[in-house]
C-alpha cells in the first residue's frame, strides 16, 4: 500500500518534472543542458517561497500595523501628549529661574543691608565723640531739609532738621550707644564661645597626652612646625591689627587656637591605637620579668600579643616606614615613624605588607603576626620609642581608649 502510494506520487512529479534537455547551437556547434528533475523542484520551491514572501510582506504592508498609514488622529494625540510635557517642563524651567532670580535678589538684598550696617557701625565706631563740639540750642540747621535715618534704627522719629531739639538728639545718641552695646555683648558672646571651646580642646589633648605618661611640653618641642626670629615692627613702631581690648582679646583666641592645633598635631603623632586588629590577649607585660630562655630576670622593652598566624598587624598612628626587615633576635620587623619624636616597633613578623619610606595612616594594615626571630610561639612584640627611649606602650592604650 505504502509502496504504490509513493510510486503513483514518482509518477505524477515525473509526468510534471520529465527530465529536460536545453539545445543551444552557436558557432556551427550544438550544447546541451540536462535539467534534471531534482533540479527543477528546487527552482520551482524557491521560485515559490520568494513569491509567498513577496505577497506576504504586500499584505501586511496594506492590512498590518504600519506607521506610515497611522491614522492623522493617532498622530494628533501622541502630538499633543508631547506638546503637554514639553509644556510641563518648560513651566518647571520657568518656576525654578524665578526662584532663583528671587533667591538671588534676596541675597543681594541681604548683602547690600549687612554691608550697610557694617559701614554704618564702622563710621560710628571710627569717630571721636569727645573732638566734636558740645551741643547746645543754638544749632542751626538748613531750613526745610530732612535728616535722613541712619542704618541703625533710630528712636526719635523723621523730622524737618529745624524742629530737632537737644532732648531729641540726645535721645537718638542714647539708641545708637544701645545699639552698639547689643553688637559688642553678641561679639563677646561669640568671642567668649569660641574661647571656651578653644580652651575645652586644649585641656582635652593635654589630657590625653598626660594619660600617656609623657610630658606635654617635652612633646611639642619635638613638632616640625617651630616658629621665631627678631622682632622688627614696622615703620619702627608696633602695628596693632585690632586695637583696644576687643583686639587684645581677639589676639589671645588666635595664640590659643594655635596652641590647639600643635596639639592636635601632637596628638595625632602619638602611637594611640591597638596594634593587632583581631582577637588576642597579652603574653607579656612591660618592664621586669623572667627571660623564656635562659628563666634569668631581665627588662622587657615591649608588650606582647598573642594571636593566630598571620593576624593583621596595624599602625597605631599616621607616619612613615623608616624600616622593613630582620633586626637580629627581633626577627622580621617593621619600625614607623610618627613624628614628633614617636617611632613604633612590630617584630617577630611572619610577612610585612609595606616597604620603607611609605606614608601609612592609623589603622592601616602594615604585616602579618608571626614567630620570626628569639620568640616561643606565634605573638607580637610591640615598643613604642620617644627620642630613643622606650616607653610602656600600655599607658598609650589606655590614653587611646579615652580618645575613643
Amino acid at each position: 500500500m505504502i509502496n504504490d502510494v509513493f510510486k503513483d506520487a514518482n509518477q505524477r512529479i515525473l509526468k510534471h518534472f520529465p527530465e529536460r534537455q536545453i539545445y543551444l547551437r552557436s558557432g556551427g556547434e550544438v550544447k546541451y543542458y540536462v535539467l534534471s528533475t531534482k533540479v527543477q523542484i528546487t527552482f520551482v520551491s524557491v521560485l515559490a517561497g520568494m513569491s509567498l514572501w513577496c505577497l506576504y510582506t504586500m499584505l501586511n504592508l496594506f492590512w498590518g500595523f504600519n506607521p506610515l498609514r497611522t491614522p492623522s488622529h493617532t498622530i494628533k494625540a501622541e502630538s499633543a501628549k508631547y506638546e503637554r510635557l514639553l509644556a510641563d517642563e518648560r513651566a518647571k524651567l520657568l518656576n525654578a529661574e524665578l526662584m532663583l532670580n528671587e533667591q538671588r535678589q534676596s541675597f543681594e538684598t541681604m548683602a547690600k543691608s549687612f554691608e550697610e550696617k557694617h559701614l554704618a557701625i564702622s563710621q560710628l565706631v571710627s569717630s571721636d565723640p569727645t573732638a566734636t563740639q558740645p551741643i547746645t540750642p543754638t544749632l542751626k540747621y538748613a531750613p526745610n531739609r530732612v535728616l535722613m535715618a541712619p542704618a541703625l534704627r533710630d528712636a526719635a522719629p523723621r523730622t524737618a532738621r529745624k524742629t530737632i531739639t537737644p532732648e531729641a538728639f540726645a535721645e537718638t545718641g542714647l539708641s545708637i550707644d544701645r545699639s552698639l552695646n547689643n553688637l559688642d555683648q553678641t561679639q563677646n558672646k561669640i568671642l567668649a564661645s569660641a574661647e571656651y571651646k578653644t580652651l575645652d580642646r586644649i585641656e582635652t589633648n593635654r589630657a590625653i597626652i598626660r594619660a600617656a605618661n609623657m610630658q606635654v611640653d617635652t612633646v611639642l618641642e619635638q613638632g616640625p612646625f617651630g616658629k621665631g626670629g627678631p622682632f622688627i615692627p614696622l615703620d619702627g613702631e608696633e602695628v596693632t591689627l585690632v586695637s583696644g581690648e576687643f583686639g587684645s582679646r581677639v589676639s589671645s583666641i588666635q595664640a590659643r587656637l594655635a596652641e590647639a592645633e600643635a596639639l592636635d598635631r601632637a596628638l595625632a603623632s602619638l602611637p594611640l591605637g591597638h596594634p593587632v586588629q583581631d582577637e588576642s590577649y597579652k603574653t607579656s607585660r612591660y618592664g621586669m620579668r623572667q627571660d623564656p630562655f635562659t628563666k634569668r630576670p631581665t627588662f622587657h622593652e615591649g608588650l606582647d600579643f598573642g594571636g593566630r598566624s598571620l593576624a593583621p598587624i596595624v599602625a597605631t598612628a599616621d607616619g612613615v616606614v623608616s624600616f622593613v626587615g630582620r633586626n637580629g633576635g627581633y626577627g622580621r620587623v617593621v619600625e614607623i615613624d610618627h613624628g614628633h619624636g614617636f617611632v613604633t616597633r612590630y617584630a617577630h613578623l611572619k610577612k610585612t605588607y609595606v616597604k620603607r619610606g611609605q606614608a601609612v595612616k592609623k589603622g592601616d594594615k602594615i604585616a602579618g603576626m608571626g614567630s620570626t626571630g628569639r620568640s616561643t610561639a606565634t605573638h607580637l612584640h610591640y615598643e613604642i620609642h620617644f627620642e630613643d627611649r622606650v616607653y610602656d606602650p600600655e599607658k598609650f592604650l589606655k590614653a587611646g581608649l579615652y580618645v575613643q
